[in-house]
């Protein structure tokens, strides 16, 4: 048998440490973000943590996929988990994931903009019209259409938009106001998308805040008239003022086209659910956030903590990605001043949060849209809904924003996060921050339209 000296000891031992450092030096940090945020003075760091907690899964998510409870260090998201579909340039709606209903490969979402600036004629009824040459080839599985419109009294004006090669046509907006009001809608200015798949129609919208149509609605006459045609050919917006005195133009139109290589067939509508007028959760309670710009990890703690997952809040906005694609990571610095677009200090939209909620075990699952229908049916059945929307839900103008990757997404100023609670006939309750609030269905909706419907629920 071989004995070992003492210099064989202290070979032995410098190997080992030797070993050691190098091991450190070649593997990667194992930290989510390469910047630790810290509290700000005025707030305590109220993060609660400890490695395990066993509790009985609560009612609410019970019929729901299993729910395993980790904190400090998420557990891997299951395999199969439903992730977003992401086009070349867009984050695309729920409607329009792969799934059986759809052929294979991936479909293209572009975005074509005339940046014209005209004038469009006083109290003229023949009007105004502007020419969109598109030759990229593909069929259309879904048709939106932005304006930015400068204008006084905005119910003198009616929209059409047509295809020259097929000779479709279709209203857009006629005279909003009328017939509610003699003389339609008297606010300034238009700053919206359409949009099929939204909850609300343009028809009867009239803010004086941001603009007079401001916000993500459904046209007066459906876009998925167009659909299953080419994208292809000459697309001609015309306008025209149907009233004295009130003056305006056209500063950009825009058609933000889902197209396919062959037609699509979309499911058919599921049938409306039979929901309870009034349905009220009670229970959701939440803090302020504690950084400027991280109120999509303040809503995120505070729905996790309902069904039972105590998380941290800065440790959920550390463990987020970062990137100057808000569908993919946190943009800018969460100390950055509210109010601003990408690329400049935002935040970030649902589905990054839900796949960090679902590596804590949480059945998380982001849409964009989600219907008004869907959203009280989670409510009915007690389960809160994490919503995007804008200021103190209030109105707001959406922006196209193409990230440093060519994705293309939907952003708005002062873009904010709280959780629906309940609804009546006439009232949503949310818990923002701290505080129980309450807003006018017709306000909320307004304002959860600017980012497009955005959500998170417990439901695929």
């Amino acid at each position: 048998m071989r004995t070992f000296s003492s210099l064989d000891y202290w070979r032995i031992n410098f190997f080992v440490i030797f070993s050691v450092f190098s091991l450190a030096a070649v593997l990667p940090s194992f930290s989510p973000r390469a910047k630790e945020f810290k509290v700000l003075p005025t707030r305590e760091n109220e993060a609660f943590e400890s490695p395990v907690i066993s509790r009985l899964v609560p009612p609410q998510l019970q019929n729901v996929e299993h729910l395993s409870v980790a904190l400090e260090k998420p557990t891997p998201p299951a395999p199969n988990l439903a992730k977003p579909v992401h086009a070349n340039e867009v984050f695309l709606p729920l409607a329009f994931q792969q799934s059986p209903h759809l052929p294979p490969g991936p479909m293209e979402n572009r975005l074509f903009c005339s940046q014209k600036s005209f004038d469009i004629p006083d109290n003229d009824p023949t009007g105004i019209t502007d020419q969109l040459t598109i030759s990229d080839l593909g069929v259309i599985v879904d048709l939106d259409l932005q304006l930015v419109v400068d204008h006084t009294w905005v119910g003198d004006l009616l929209f059409r938009l047509t295809h020259l090669e097929t000779g479709k046509s279709i209203s857009l907006i006629d005279q909003p106001g009328i017939p509610d009001t003699q003389d339609g809608c008297a606010e300034n200015d238009i700053r919206t998308i359409l949009d099929d798949e939204i909850s609300i129609s343009v028809e009867n919208k009239c803010s004086p805040n941001v603009a007079a149509i401001s916000g993500i609605y459904l046209p007066q006459e459906a876009l998925s008239t167009f659909d299953a045609d080419s994208v292809a050919g000459t697309w001609q917006l015309s306008i025209s003022d149907h009233g004295q005195a009130d003056r305006g133009s056209v500063n950009r139109w825009c058609l933000n086209a889902l197209i396919n290589s062959e037609p699509v067939t979309p499911p058919p509508p599921p049938p409306p659910p039979e929901l309870p007028d009034v349905s009220i959760i009670q229970g959701v309670n939440g803090r302020a956030q504690a950084l400027p710009l991280d109120c999509e990890s303040r809503s995120a703690v505070d729905w996790a903590a309902y069904f039972g997952v105590p998380i941290g809040e800065l440790n959920f906005m550390n463990a987020l990605p970062v990137s100057d694609n808000p569908d993919a990571g946190f943009v800018g610095d969460p100390y950055g001043t509210w109010g601003q677009i990408p690329p400049d200090p935002y935040g970030v939209h649902a589905e990054p949060v839900a796949e960090l909620l679902r590596e804590y075990g949480l059945p998380a699952h982001a849409h964009r849209p989600l219907t008004w229908d869907e959203l009280r049916s989670e409510i009915a059945a007690g389960r809160p809904v994490i919503v995007w929307i804008v200021g103190a839900v209030g109105n707001g103008a959406p922006e196209y924003y193409t990230a440093l990757d060519s994705h293309l997404t939907v952003v708005a100023r002062y873009e904010h996060t709280v959780i629906v609670t309940g609804y009546t006939p006439d009232t949503v309750y949310y818990l923002n921050g701290a505080n129980i609030q309450t807003r006018s269905v017709v306000q909320f909706l307004d304002s959860w339209s600017v980012m497009r419907n955005m959500a998170i629920t417990t439901q695929p």
